[in-house]
């Protein structure tokens, strides 16, 4: 199990911050597409009121190309993006979606393209999310407290140009707030 710290931000345009970045030294490492299938697992367990996730993950890159189904536990804090995850590699990820379809579980489908670079103990994300919008993700490797990721996000921040306060809701929950937008 590993506790996951991230920071996400709205952006309207990646370009300033990768020039940003590049000037930085950071380190571009591929841009994949990730198609993330979130089993919905109703009626018998509900994730959702439990503030879990099942996701199925298919990446497919520049340099790599991988499947992933990730169990996300639930948030340890109303103000941060942090959680204990558990992934696990997975060889067929699309036969893995069938077959929770064919057992009648459903799927919401988050599509994204992302770009990744590297600096330092910073792993950033540009991510352009079908249907949701632009977003940059921050990663900090080797934290030891929620207090310590937040103040290096705080000063990594400013060095790249973001403004605004992260945003602790998944793609998901952007996804399907912006889906209710549409049935009224």
């Amino acid at each position: 199990m590993v506790m996951e710290y991230e920071a996400k931000f709205e952006v309207k345009d990646h370009s300033d911050i990768e020039r940003a970045l590049k000037s930085l030294g950071a380190v571009y490492e591929e841009e994949v597409f990730e198609e993330d299938h979130y089993i919905d697992l109703y009626p018998c367990i509900k994730l959702r009121e439990r503030d879990e996730a099942l996701r199925v993950r298919i990446s497919e890159g520049s340099r790599s190309r991988r499947g992933e189904i990730t169990y996300k536990g639930p948030k340890i804090r109303k103000d941060l993006k942090a959680r204990d995850e558990i992934t696990v590699e997975v060889r067929d990820p699309r036969g893995l979606v069938e077959i929770f379809r064919r057992l009648g579980f459903k799927s919401h489908v988050i599509r994204k393209r992302r770009k990744i670079y590297r600096l330092g103990v910073y792993k950033i994300f540009l991510d352009d999310v079908e249907a949701v919008g632009r977003f940059v993700e921050i990663e900090v490797e080797g934290v030891s407290s929620p207090e310590e990721f937040l103040e290096r996000i705080k000063k990594f921040k400013s060095l790249i140009g973001i403004t605004g306060n992260h945003i602790v809701k998944s793609y998901l929950e952007l996804w399907l707030e912006g889906r209710r937008g549409e049935e009224t």
